[in-house]
């Protein structure tokens, strides 16, 4: 079974990540985007400062509509203050994983129309699946804005390769 400590954890270095990847922003690139209707890297900042927090109360809750608050808040959202933002998300984050019972842990859901799990199943899925896919692309949004040194220690360990 997988902890709650564990998955905390995991939550942990997976913001530190986000967070080392989002100081490789390229000034003035906030504004870049792959295509239309895909989302600038500005915004996706902007997401990634909240949404983690929303989907654990809605998963908490088995709610999807609680989103409002974190998305209005992460409106001003922006590179300067982001990894405060994180900080702050983080801790809403644990206070809400760790102030749920084993028996909210087991009850089942159906979120998001993914199917019947338990609750602790939709949080180590959406939570740590969630976060791979979403810095994956900001990685990818960086390399593309013209930070070419960024590389995979940058993306899976959070840290700058040594230049030898």
């Amino acid at each position: 079974m997988y902890t709650k400590q564990e998955l905390t954890a995991a939550i942990k270095n997976e913001f530190r990540i986000i967070k080392h990847l989002a100081t490789k922003v390229p000034r003035e690139t906030e504004g870049y985007k792959p295509t239309e209707g895909q989302r600038t890297t500005l915004e996706l900042l902007q997401y990634l400062s909240y949404i983690f927090a929303g989907v654990a109360k809605a998963i908490e809750k088995n709610d999807n509509t609680l989103y409002g608050p974190y998305v209005e808040r992460a409106q001003t959202t922006n590179l300067e203050n982001f990894a405060e933002r994180m900080d702050e998300q983080e801790n809403d984050l644990i206070a809400t994983i760790n102030g749920l019972t084993d028996e909210d842990l087991n009850t089942i859901i159906n979120l998001y129309n993914q199917g019947d799990k338990t609750k602790a199943a939709y949080l180590v899925q959406c939570l740590l699946g969630w976060s791979a896919a979403y810095k994956m692309q900001l990685f990818l949004y960086i390399k593309a804005s013209g930070n070419s040194a960024l590389n995979t220690a940058n993306l899976w360990g959070g840290i700058d390769m040594p230049v030898n």
